[in-house]
């Protein structure tokens, strides 16, 4: 399959997992998680799904394993950022928080490729 076919049925699945994971917010109290469920797992979700049918298991092995390090290493820094900001002040600590992220996936990353 090419790729603009590939980009154009991402666009459309994601979008429809959108709004189906919004619904889902939508029921949530308080309303703040709203936002958490309308965007990156519906289209974590459809980029796996599509990957699956057009590579295969294995690749979406990979790309599941680097969503979940990508996870880990967003978790860290955001709570690092926490500190750094207060320490340092917003553009240091965004600066330090963006490295924890790059330590941490890169090393996951590593650990998992091993």
């Amino acid at each position: 399959m090419s790729a603009v076919p590939l980009i154009a049925l991402r666009a459309v699945f994601g979008g429809c997992l959108v709004v189906a994971f919004a619904l889902v917010g939508e029921w949530l109290r308080p309303k703040s998680f709203s936002g958490l469920f309308a965007a990156a797992p519906s289209v974590a979700l459809a980029s796996l799904v599509i990957t699956d049918v057009t590579r295969g298991a294995h690749a979406t092995w990979l790309s599941a394993l680097g969503m979940l390090a990508g996870a880990v290493a967003f978790t860290a820094a955001a709570v690092v950022a926490i500190d750094a900001v207060k320490r340092f002040g917003a553009m240091r600590g965004a600066l330090v928080s963006i490295a924890v992220w790059g330590v941490v996936a890169a090393s996951l990353w590593a650990v998992a490729l091993r």
